[in-house]
């Protein structure tokens, strides 16, 4: 009896040491962990090492534990080599580049591969097809690939999938959504090709018969989003954020929505399942990451917008009809464009009346500001970089701050009636990723001297 009782309190105390349940919603961490949806387990997991979290959906709880290392495996190793993956069977961590697979097993991860560190897919899109892991592109050996490769867990191996259709571009890096029998790529880098511009193009993986085929052209509306966005795919959806925008992606109906708000900048990880999301954000004091359960459709609010996906590229029976229709109303054309040309020359010439009346004129601070915008590009500028020019008088901190808000906005109004562009588009708003406490602006790609009139010699 005696013997029963001490080996009954020492299942209680593991059972404590290695489990424990926290009703708290909201975790902390030095360090952003891996967030995943199980379905096998049905619930979210957060991986922290040697500690995992996972929460049922819609329970507000958490059930800690340890996991087992083998002398194989370090945790280190695994955050810093590998990346989650699952299926509707198993959850597994799978080498960057592609070769090794472990699978979480218990308490433990067991390596499953027959394979080796293969370093031929790194920045590959790896997704899963009928419970099996797979991977598309990437870069390796001085190569980017178009390559299509599946894991056979029986072989314990990676095995090439032959394709069909014509061939899309090599890539590495690009987004991917995937629909319920196809998956669409998108972006991405080809580093072995100098020049070469594949950001723009959308392409379609049919599965079932491993055929590619071109879809068409990123729309210009979320080009821009995309290119300079974080990719978080999702059983609910497949989601770009950037900066204060939230862009959630149906590829079956090729429909993007877009939410916004200001708390979207501090989103760091984002997994989605169902009505329920694990969201990873950086803390108030930036002392590390909190992750939390919440509502989805509380957290992202109402849509703002919605965009059609793509710039469809027609078919072959369409592309002739154009061409028969060119021809058949060309004379329409001409008889038209003289008197277009006509009513533009006048709209502008009215435009610029009406901007010189209202004394929408270019001054010399304004074009220091364009320069400074035209010089940083795509990398922006932070907006402590601008205070010299509008630190005349030694003003103190707060008045600086001030004149700047002030002369960025009359900017903005500026711009938009010279190009066009809506307001909320002449500026994009980031965090840094190294201090989430400086803010820097990058200016539209599409605002250029040329359009403004503005020679090179003065900005």
């Amino acid at each position: 009896m005696v013997h029963f009782c001490i080996m009954k309190s020492l299942a209680l105390c593991a059972f404590l040491l290695f489990s424990c349940t926290l009703s708290s919603q909201e975790l902390f961490f030095k360090q952003m962990p891996f967030l995943f949806y199980s379905t096998v387990r049905e619930s979210f997991v957060i991986w922290d090492g040697d500690t995992v979290y996972t929460a049922k959906k819609n329970t507000n709880t958490w059930t800690k534990r340890v996991i087992h290392y083998s002398e194989a495996m370090s945790a280190e190793e695994l955050k810093e080599q590998y990346f989650p993956m699952n299926t509707s069977k198993a959850d597994y961590f799978v080498m960057g580049g592609c070769g090794k697979v472990w699978q979480w097993m218990g308490d433990s991860l067991v390596r499953i591969d027959h394979s080796f560190a293969h370093k031929n897919q790194f920045g590959s899109c790896a997704y899963v097809f009928h419970d099996t892991l797979m991977m598309t592109g990437g870069y390796g050996f001085f190569q980017t690939k178009n390559i299509t490769t599946s894991f056979d867990q029986s072989a314990g191996g990676w095995f090439l999938r032959k394709t069909k259709g014509p061939m899309p571009p090599d890539r590495c890096n690009s987004y991917y959504f995937q629909g319920k029998e196809d998956i669409y790529f998108w972006g991405g880098e080809v580093r072995n090709t100098l020049g070469e511009d594949t950001l723009h193009s959308l392409w379609k993986l049919h599965l079932p018969s491993y055929t590619w085929q071109a879809v068409g052209v990123i729309h210009p509306d979320i080009q821009l989003p995309l290119i300079r966005g974080k990719f978080y795919p999702s059983s609910a959806g497949n989601w770009v954020q950037l900066g204060s925008r939230m862009l959630r992606f149906d590829a079956n109906a090729l429909r993007v929505e877009e939410y916004q708000a200001d708390r979207f900048y501090d989103v760091q990880g984002f997994v989605a399942a169902g009505d329920e999301a694990v969201i990873a954000m950086f803390h108030h004091d930036a002392s590390g990451i909190f992750v939390r359960l919440s509502n989805l459709t509380q957290f992202l609010g109402p849509i703002k917008k919605q965009h059609p996906m793509i710039m469809r590229i027609p078919e072959a029976h369409e592309q002739t009809w154009a061409v028969v229709g060119m021809l058949c109303y060309g004379w329409m054309i001409g008889v038209l464009g003289y008197y277009w040309v006509l009513v533009r020359r006048r709209k502008r010439l009215e435009k610029a009346i009406e901007a010189r009346e209202e004394h929408v004129l270019w001054s010399e601070l304004e074009l220091a500001i364009l320069a400074q915008f035209w010089t940083a590009g795509m990398y922006g500028i932070e907006v402590s970089e601008m205070n010299h020019h509008f630190n005349h008088g030694d003003p103190n901190f707060d008045t600086l701050k001030k004149r700047r808000e002030l002369k960025l906005k009359e900017l903005r109004k500026k711009l938009s009636l010279h190009t066009g562009i809506s307001e909320a588009e002449i500026y994009q708003e980031e965090r840094l990723t190294s201090d989430r406490r400086v803010k820097k602006i990058v200016l539209n790609p599409a605002i250029k001297r040329e359009k403004l009139g503005i020679p090179a010699s003065r900005a």
